[in-house]
């Protein structure tokens, strides 16, 4: 691996779970140079400005995003990779009962300002909810219902890793990821008896 390009990675990864951690304001960069264990002085050779930084820590996520995905869609049907999508907040519940989801607080902090970064953030999102909604299209659903339903899936999954986050109580995700598998049983029912969802 390219030495340079190494570095850079070393500092956008922690940068990422400091962004996680701490929120994107509460992160500094001598923060990040100190967990990368680089020199506060060669952050700079990498990126110019914080906004670089978290533009680098959100094509991050997007790539995190672009591999789960990926994966998924290796998956024989789509309402199993919906489901696998649910199980994957079912299993980060510990960690997003502590910090929030990594992808929803990025996008949260990012898309206050509503300047460039909000729109490089809002990509995390619309990335999720074109797959979910193909998904329900493979399935059967209607435009508007895929539309829909991929909308209601991804806000429910966002809302309870903030809800959880709040409370500090990972059994919350649980819960939500299993009503949410027993919603998508419900909605193959319904498709497969010729009923609207």
């Amino acid at each position: 691996m390219n030495p340079t390009h190494s570095k850079r990675e070393r500092l956008t990864a922690a940068a990422a779970t400091l962004v996680h951690q701490k929120g994107f304001s509460n992160t500094t960069l001598a923060d990040v140079a100190e967990m990368a264990k680089l020199p506060l002085g060669g952050i700079y050779y990498y990126f110019k400005t914080k906004d670089a930084l978290a533009e680098a820590v959100t094509e991050r996520r997007v790539s995190d995003i672009d591999a789960l995905l990926e994966k998924l869609d290796r998956l024989p049907t789509p309402r199993a990779r919906l489901k696998a999508l649910v199980n994957v907040w079912a299993e980060d519940r510990e960690i997003d009962a502590l910090y929030g989801c990594p992808i929803g607080s990025l996008c949260y902090e990012l898309a206050k300002g509503r300047g460039p970064l909000s729109t490089v953030a809002s990509r995390l999102f619309t990335h999720l909810l074109a797959w979910s909604e193909a998904q329900f299209g493979l399935a059967g659903f209607t435009r508007k219902q895929a539309k829909t339903h991929a909308l209601h899936l991804i806000s429910a999954l966002q809302g309870i890793s903030l809800v959880a986050n709040a409370l500090g109580d990972s059994d919350a995700i649980l819960s939500e990821t299993r009503f949410l598998t027993g919603w998508l049983d419900t909605l193959s029912r319904t498709q497969k008896n010729g009923g609207h969802a």
